[in-house]
C-alpha cells in the first residue's frame, strides 16, 4: 500500500511540471499538453508568418530554440520577451506570455513573435516606438481597432507625446498608453505611406542618421514637425470602422498550409516580476521589453503562479466626442473598454474622429 501511494506522489509531482514541447525554434512549457502542443505550432507558424510580411524572407533557423512559457488563465493578455544582443546578433531570448488561450493565439503570440522578426533584422535594440507600434500592427482588428481610439482620445485630451521626443525614447516612459497608442498609429500610417521594409529601412536610418535625414529620404518632409502634422491632418480626415465582434471565443484552426496567413493582438508587456498590463502606466520599479539579459540555459519555469496583470483603468472620454452608428460597437469583448459618452445639447463634434 506504501508502495503504490509513493507511486501516486511521484505521478502527481511530474504532472504538477506541467508539459514540453519542442519544435525547430521553440520550446514550448505549459501545464496543458493540448494548449502546449497548439501554442507550439502557431509559434512556429507565426515566426514563418511575420519574416515573410516584414523581411521578404523567411529568418533562418535559431542557434538555440527560444523558451517560451504559457500560462492559460482569464486575467488581462499580456507578454514579455527578453533579448540578449551581443557581437552583433541575438545571443539569446526568452518569451513569456499569458491570459485566455483566444487571446494568446490571435494577439499576445504574434506581436510576440513581431518582436523576434525586429530583433534578428536590426541584431540590436529597437527603437520603442516602433518595436511596440510595428508589433501591434499583427495584432488583430479588435486591437487595432482599439489602439486607433485610444489614440484619438488622447490627441481630443492633448496628452499626446510629441513626435519628435516619441522617436527618441529608449525606454518606456511614464505614459505607456501613449506610446503604444501613438506607436502603433504612426507605424501604421508610415507603413500605408510606403511598405514595411520601407519603414523598417526608415527606423534603421533613423537611428544611425537622425529622424529628420530619415524623414527627407522616405516620407519627404523637411523634419519630424512637419511629419507630425501630416500624420495628425490623417488621423483628422480618416475613422477606423470598429471590426465585427461576437459573443464568444473562438480558438483558430491549426494552420491548413504553408501559405496560410492571417493578420493578428496585444502590446505586450513584461510579466513578473514586471507585470505591467498594456495600455497602463508601470510601478517605479517595472520595465517594459527587456534587453541585454542573458537566458541560462538551466532556467526552468519555478512554477510559482504569475501575479495578475495591473487593471487597466479606461480613459475618460472627452465631452464633446458623438457617438455615432458608424462607429459605436454595439458589443465590447475583454480589456480594455472604452466607452463614448454623450455630447451635451447644442455643442458640436469636433477633433479627431474616431
Amino acid at each position: 500500500m506504501r508502495k503504490r501511494y509513493a507511486l501516486w506522489l511521484v505521478v502527481a509531482s511530474l504532472g504538477s511540471l506541467g508539459a514540453e514541447v519542442r519544435t525547430t525554434n521553440f520550446v514550448v512549457h505549459a501545464q496543458d499538453a493540448q494548449v502546449c502542443q497548439a501554442i507550439a505550432q502557431w509559434a512556429e507558424h507565426y515566426r514563418r508568418e511575420k519574416a515573410l510580411l516584414w523581411l521578404g524572407q523567411e529568418m533562418p533557423t535559431w542557434p538555440q530554440p527560444c523558451p517560451l512559457y504559457v500560462t492559460v488563465s482569464m486575467q488581462g493578455p499580456s507578454g514579455a520577451t527578453s533579448f540578449h544582443f551581443g557581437q552583433g546578433r541575438v545571443l539569446g531570448m526568452k518569451m513569456e506570455i499569458q491570459g485566455p488561450l483566444d487571446r494568446l493565439l490571435h494577439s499576445v503570440l504574434p506581436h510576440e513573435v513581431t518582436h523576434t522578426v525586429f530583433a534578428h533584422h536590426f541584431r540590436c535594440p529597437v527603437p520603442r516606438w516602433a518595436d511596440e507600434g510595428g508589433s501591434v500592427l499583427s495584432e488583430d482588428d479588435l486591437e487595432r481597432q482599439r489602439h486607433d481610439q485610444l489614440v484619438r482620445n488622447i490627441l481630443n485630451q492633448h496628452q499626446q507625446i510629441p513626435l519628435r521626443t516619441l522617436f527618441s525614447l529608449k525606454e518606456y516612459p511614464p505614459q505607456v498608453m501613449c506610446l503604444y497608442a501613438q506607436g502603433f498609429s504612426m507605424s501604421d500610417y508610415l507603413v500605408q505611406r510606403s511598405d514595411r521594409r520601407t519603414f523598417l529601412a526608415f527606423v534603421g536610418l533613423g537611428q544611425q542618421s537622425g529622424w529628420d535625414t530619415a524623414v527627407r529620404t522616405y516620407y519627404r518632409h523637411n523634419t519630424v514637425e512637419e511629419l507630425e502634422a501630416a500624420w495628425l491632418q490623417h488621423l483628422s480626415n480618416t475613422r477606423r470602422q470598429p471590426p465585427t465582434q461576437v459573443a464568444q471565443n473562438q480558438v483558430p484552426a491549426r494552420p491548413a498550409s504553408r501559405t496560410l496567413v492571417r493578420t493578428t493582438v496585444p502590446p505586450a508587456q513584461p510579466l513578473e516580476p514586471y507585470a505591467v498590463v498594456r495600455g497602463a502606466m508601470p510601478a517605479p520599479e517595472q520595465v517594459g521589453q527587456r534587453f541585454g539579459q542573458p537566458t541560462p540555459a538551466s532556467w526552468q519555469p519555478s512554477g510559482v503562479q504569475l501575479q495578475p496583470p495591473v487593471p487597466v483603468t479606461p480613459a475618460p472620454q472627452p465631452q464633446f466626442l458623438t457617438p455615432t452608428a458608424a462607429n459605436q460597437a454595439t458589443v465590447q469583448l475583454g480589456p480594455p473598454e472604452f466607452g463614448v459618452r454623450e455630447v451635451p445639447p447644442g455643442a458640436s463634434p469636433i477633433g479627431f474622429p474616431r
